[in-house]
């Protein structure tokens, strides 16, 4: 539920720690959710990520991958395996270094996990619609500036 914080009736610090305390529920939110569907189609929660990453990318070197999850290299072909193995990714060559390879999702499997997560795009999409253009750009800007993994969007 939305709560309204009417702002002449919090400080400054109070707003930053309401939005501290707001932003830590939505991440532990999510990351249940996820685990949740990561638990459904078979996968762990550092598998489904790793499609999302691939998703948000289309395709991605595995060296790309560890740096973006914070992994080894081992670590990520380990997860590269195990997608591959349940038909979530393929591995291409890598037409401009031929010593590294691409990995794709596939995308019928990737259509059965976006579906999965079609209501929260809908939850999404109608909390947007109560702000404006320029406030939606503000929001933008702050998740831009607060993101944990800035090097996926580069």
């Amino acid at each position: 539920m939305l709560q309204c914080y009417p702002m002449s009736s919090l400080k400054r610090s109070e707003l930053i720690e309401s939005l501290d305390r707001e932003v830590r529920k939505s991440i532990a939110g999510a990351i249940l959710f996820n685990e949740k569907v990561a638990a459904s189609f078979g996968l762990n929660g550092t598998d489904l990520q790793f499609l999302h990453l691939l998703e948000l990318r289309e395709a991605a070197t595995p060296g790309d991958l560890a740096r973006w999850s914070g992994l080894t290299t081992g670590g990520a072909t380990v997860v590269l395996d195990r997608l591959e193995k349940a038909g979530y990714i393929k591995r291409e060559p890598n037409p401009s270094d031929r010593r590294s390879t691409l990995i794709r999702p596939v995308a019928a499997r990737l259509r059965k996990l976006q579906a999965r997560y079609r209501s929260k795009g809908e939850l999404l999409a109608n909390a947007a619609s109560a702000y404006s253009e320029k406030e939606l750009l503000l929001i933008l800007d702050f998740f831009n500036r607060i993101s944990l993994n800035s090097e996926v969007e580069r």
